[in-house]
């Protein structure tokens, strides 16, 4: 709300916590670290511009996730039709493609991935939980189950590709599920 308000201060923790997880998720549909920076950029430059509209966002990751989604999808096209992979459009997200049903897409997703996670093994699905709720880390993870620290990172793995074949198989969105387990793993 105080970003909303024009809080430099609110935005720049707002940045800082979400800053990480849009250019994981960037530079999984990008080629490279550079490119992935310049659309992050994109995105918060666009989030200061649309600051008034986020007091009426009931849901800010998920309308978060979709502006960075349409702005990866945006500059992809950029790209693709750039001659000189130059141009990018100053009207990064349309408000048009921020749409109810792109909301439902990622909620529906979330959904799925809430049912894969509980197709999981007891103890691998207590560690993942422990990672995505609790927040530990690894060495966190260990010491409190008396386990090492390479076992844990094991079970993350298994977990997200886990998951990840879940989501696939009963049509999850895949911007979606990069969105989500980046947000876990980071």
């Amino acid at each position: 709300m105080r970003m909303a308000k024009g809080d430099e201060r609110a935005y720049k923790q707002v940045f800082d916590r979400y800053w990480n997880k849009i250019y994981q998720v960037a530079l999984g549909f990008l080629k490279g670290p550079e490119q992935a920076r310049e659309v992050v950029h994109l995105v918060f430059i666009r989030l200061w511009e649309k600051r008034a509209n986020v007091a009426a966002v009931d849901d800010f990751d998920a309308w978060l996730f979709i502006m960075a989604r349409n702005t990866i999808l945006n500059f992809l096209q950029q790209k693709a039709r750039s001659p000189d992979n130059t141009a990018i459009s100053q009207d990064v997200v349309p408000d048009d493609l921020l749409t109810p049903s792109a909301l439902l897409e990622y909620k529906e997703t979330l959904s799925i991935i809430q049912e894969a996670i509980q197709t999981l093994p007891p103890q691998q699905a207590r560690i993942f939980q422990l990672s995505r709720n609790g927040g530990l880390t690894y060495a966190e993870i260990a010491a409190e189950l008396d386990i090492a620290p390479a076992t844990v990172k094991s079970h993350i793995i298994r977990a997200l590709n886990t998951i990840r074949e879940y989501v696939r198989k009963h049509g999850g969105h895949s911007m979606a599920v990069v969105w989500v387990l980046a947000e876990i793993i980071l």
